[in-house]
């Protein structure tokens, strides 16, 4: 198992799909109008904003234009390559999540879990593969693994967001991919006292497609921001509530296998159709306190909290096919080795309704103080962060006692035309069990803390090179613990439903009605107490605790120069990270031993991280940027668990086997480069072309190698050498791409296109990697999270009051991590996702402060589509409907 580096052709950019011409027109035409722009304003050749001689009149500029203005600004004036977004206003970011937001930067793109962006990709990478930071400092994670879920963080709450794709010495915790840094509002960074309340109200198109289900909801969220005592104490306060109806409806074909036939073709292990409803609710709570009683000290204390709830309730069928070894195939009809027809004999059919439940819990506060004495610059910062994390999944199966027969073809496209014989919805007829067993409870407890702290400090000077000299230290503890409750239970009696507890049918997909039951009364009547008194075995090697202590130093120095007569900005730096991570686990040797052994696992490395980042001012606005340096992102904090599960083939005879995870990872590590040529029309618009290369030196893919099991004495062993699969380091490959993005102001062309603006990107992404991982048998598959087109663009408008937004962002096909119960991940190939939203407003002029908004947020009602391995062997389809939000927004 291996990486293979092997050049491939490029694929042909399909300039057939429909925003490319849109985002590329959008590019060329604005810097086709640079002339006719740069006429108007005095280029400077630095990225200060130009003087313009005669009366100045000043406007005031708020809304979508403000927003945008305020990100070009953080853009222009970074050393690095970076991305920005900023809030129209205070609590005035139009997406439900941060999420949505970050997917529309140019090289971002985001993976949708239950119908809304969650999880992001930088380019091309998956979400682990980067850092989430808030306020400056990495932040624990609701995911079993490093992945921030950043439905985690209600937009009212944030200010701002930089994204840096370079290196930075100064910038602790970056990833690989790149950094992202969330930022809450400074409360003196306002002139007055602000409040501002939002409310409104959400409807999902889908309806009540079950018994019970919610399909309404709300959103609130008011913030007060105000300054006393002559401006030296600052306060901000904030909370964003968002109670979501959970609707959406799934069909799945899980895994496609070998039949065993002649001719040997590909057949489904399985379907299921589940409709899903439920709610969220998610409440987020922020403060800041900010006290600045000279220019020479400032200390700043900022609090975070949010807590999720989730109930999901899933109610339908599920079907083995390959699965199942009593099932025959008849009237086959295959296309190139897969059958796309044909009749299933002998389906057992498993009725289900199940209920999982999701709360997390996560709470982040920091205090930073800055000391300035005359050319010197001091900073204390010291953070603490905790995520808490339950699940609990019950499920309850039930089914007929004869065997049915199903027709399917799934010649249609990804959902099949399907045919099942019997009566599914009647309670006469359903008894409780099935090939699933009676009852099945998974109930994952994770908890996540990391406390850092870190000091620098700055000497300023006059120099025709460096303008300083930044010396800092931090060091972080991380703990994560995993507590896994999993098994099965029995009913009591002979299974039949109570009339009671029955709520109806539920109808999918074309399959028969299914029944429908309260899950609780269920419970009640037929299970009695369900949660066993101890652990079980099989859940064993799924509990471990992880422990990663980080001592990182550094020195940077800032340039500020020229070259060739104009401006050269940036600096040079290295990091020296040393890390210690451990693992605390199990091994469990499987039956008949059915034992476990403790044991502890680790390793301590060192690495060394140089960065470089230039800044190049040229005439017009115009600025070229270069960025080199060494980047890592650790393992998974799953992957570095040291439980092993061991065993022989034939349980009590035969060859060893073993799988689990490995405390000795190497991190992610890559070089990389990047160059980027950006052209700035004062605040209002700008262009640029970005090129990046990444030379992957080690990375992490899961392998199955030989392994010596003499130290577990396997009685019965008919050799000590087997073969153990887990997480391993490999080396070689690379990721390169291209960026393209544009911002402008329509009136910048015309003045009769006043209040009209666009912004769009692309970005093209290749690697030459494949991987060939045992999770995805045993195919080459391309890094996860890489889709080599993605597109981004906006329209908007407004004036006079009135504003009108709609987005699209597009994604090419990639491969996504599906998550589960627990943390538990698959991968799997996710189809090109297009997502569009619509934001409509108007500012009442006759009550100052008042607004009212309208939102669709995936206005096409755009499917969810997964695929195994080929596009012609579907895998996943899921609709969660249109979101229709209706509100008030008052600020005061």
């Amino acid at each position: 198992m291996k990486i293979f580096a092997t050049k491939r052709a490029a694929e042909p950019v399909r300039l057939a799909f429909q925003l490319s011409p849109v985002a590329t027109g959008c590019a060329i035409f604005v810097a086709a109008m640079a002339g006719n722009v740069n006429a108007q304003t005095s280029g400077t050749g630095t990225s200060t904003t130009p003087t313009i001689e005669g009366p100045v009149t000043t406007v005031t500029v708020t809304g979508i234009r403000r927003a945008i203005e305020d990100a070009i600004a953080v853009k222009r004036e970074s050393t690095g390559i970076v991305e920005a977004i900023s809030a129209e206003d205070i609590g005035k970011l139009p997406d439900v999540s941060i999420a949505e937001s970050l997917a529309r930067l140019p090289g971002l793109s985001a993976q949708r879990v239950n119908g809304q962006a969650q999880s992001i990709s930088i380019r091309g990478t998956s979400g682990d593969l980067s850092t989430a930071l808030l306020n400056g400092r990495e932040q624990v994670t609701t995911s079993s693994d490093r992945t921030v879920e950043y439905d985690q963080y209600p937009s009212e709450l944030i200010n701002a967001v930089t994204v840096y794709k370079t290196s930075d010495a100064g910038v602790i915790g970056q990833g690989l991919s790149g950094t992202v840094d969330l930022q809450t509002i400074k409360p003196l960074s306002l002139r007055e006292r602000t409040i501002s309340v939002n409310v409104r109200g959400e409807k999902n198109s889908k309806g009540s497609i079950s018994a019970g289900s919610p399909d309404t909801g709300s959103r609130v969220s008011a913030s007060y921001i105000d300054q006393f005592a002559n401006r030296t104490i600052g306060v901000a306060i904030g909370y964003a509530r968002q109670d979501k109806p959970n609707v959406g409806e799934q069909f799945e074909t899980w895994d496609w296998v070998d039949s065993g036939g002649n001719p040997n073709v590909k057949v489904p292990k399985g379907i299921k159709a589940l409709a899903i409803t439920g709610d969220q609710v998610r409440d987020g709570l922020m403060g800041v306190l900010e006290f600045r009683p000279n220019r020479n000290f400032s200390s700043t204390f900022d609090v975070y909290h949010s807590r999720f709830d989730q109930e999901e309730i899933r109610r339908g069928m599920e079907i083995p096919l390959k699965d199942d070894g009593d099932v025959t195939f008849t009237n086959r009809r295959t296309v190139n080795g897969v059958m796309v027809e044909g009749i299933a004999n002998n389906v057992n059919p498993v009725v289900r309704n199940n209920r999982m439940t999701r709360e997390d819990k996560l709470t982040a506060f920091g205090w930073n103080n800055r000391f300035t004495s005359g050319d010197w610059v001091g900073i204390v910062d010291v953070s603490r962060s905790k995520a808490d994390h339950r699940e609990e999944l019950v499920e309850i199966n039930a089914g007929r006692a004869a065997r049915q027969t199903l027709d399917f073809s799934y010649a249609g496209g990804q959902i099949p035309t399907l045919g099942l014989t019997g009566v599914y919805d009647d309670p006469s007829q359903i008894r409780i069990g099935g090939q699933f067993g009676e009852g099945y409870v998974n109930a994952p407890h994770m908890t996540d803390e990391m406390t850092s702290a870190r000091a620098s400090i700055e000497r300023k000077f006059d120099s025709n090179l460096f303008s300083s000299l930044e010396l800092g230290f931090n060091v972080s503890k991380r703990e994560k613990e995993k507590q896994h409750l999993e098994t099965g239970f029995s009913k009591i009696g002979e299974g039949s439903f109570a009339a009671n507890v029955v709520n109806g049918s539920q109808d999918l997909f074309g399959l028969p009605n299914t029944l429908s039951w309260d899950i609780p009364g269920v419970l009640g009547q037929n299970f009695g107490p369900y949660t066993p008194a101890i652990l079980v075995p099989w859940g064993a090697t799924k509990n471990w605790t992880i422990e990663e202590k980080v001592k990182t130093g550094y020195a940077k120095l800032n340039i500020d120069t020229e070259l060739m007569a104009m401006p050269l900005r940036g600096n040079i730096g290295i990091q020296v990270v040393k890390t210690d991570q451990s693992s605390t686990a199990n091994t469990l040797r499987a039956w008949p031993f059915a034992d476990l052994v403790p044991l502890t696992d680790g390793k301590k490395y060192t690495d060394y991280l140089p960065s470089m980042n230039l800044a190049w001012s040229l005439p017009e606005q115009q600025f070229i940027r270069f960025g080199a340096g060494k980047t890592l992102a650790r393992a998974k904090l799953n992957q570095l668990n040291a439980a092993l599960e061991v065993g022989l083939t034939a349980q009590s005879t035969g060859t060893p086997w073993g799988s689990g995870g490995n405390a000795q990872l190497d991190p992610w590590r890559a070089k990389q480069v990047d160059l980027s040529y950006e052209k700035y029309f004062g605040n209002k618009g700008y262009v640029s072309v970005a090129g990046f290369y990444k030379d992957l030196t080690s990375y992490i893919y899961t392998v199955t190698t030989p392994r010596d099991f003499s130290e577990y004495r396997l009685v019965g062993a008919t050799t000590n050498i087997g073969t153990m699969t887990q997480p391993r380091n490999g080396e070689g490959g690379s990721i390169e791409g291209l960026e393209l993005a544009a911002s402008a102001p329509l009136d910048m062309i015309h003045p009769m296109l006043n209040g009209f603006g666009v912004t769009a990107n692309a970005s093209f992404t290749n690697s030459e990697i494949t991987i060939l991982d045992q999770r995805f048998a045993g195919m080459n598959i391309p890094l996860p999270g890489l889709s080599k087109r993605v597109f981004n663009v906006t329209a908007y408008y407004e004036n006079e009051g009135f504003s009108a937004r709609v987005s699209q962002r597009y994604r090419s096909d990639f491969v996504g991590e599906i998550g589960g119960i627990g943390g538990a991940t698959e991968l799997t190939y996710v189809k090109a996702d297009k997502v569009v939203d619509l934001q409509l407003g108007y500012d009442f002029k006759s009550v100052k402060g008042l607004s009212v908004l309208f939102q669709v947020n995936n206005l096409t009602d755009t499917a969810f589509r997964s695929y195994a391995g080929t596009e012609d062997r579907p895998r996943g389809y899921s609709k969660y409907g249109r979101q229709m939000l209706f509100g008030l927004n008052y600020k005061l």
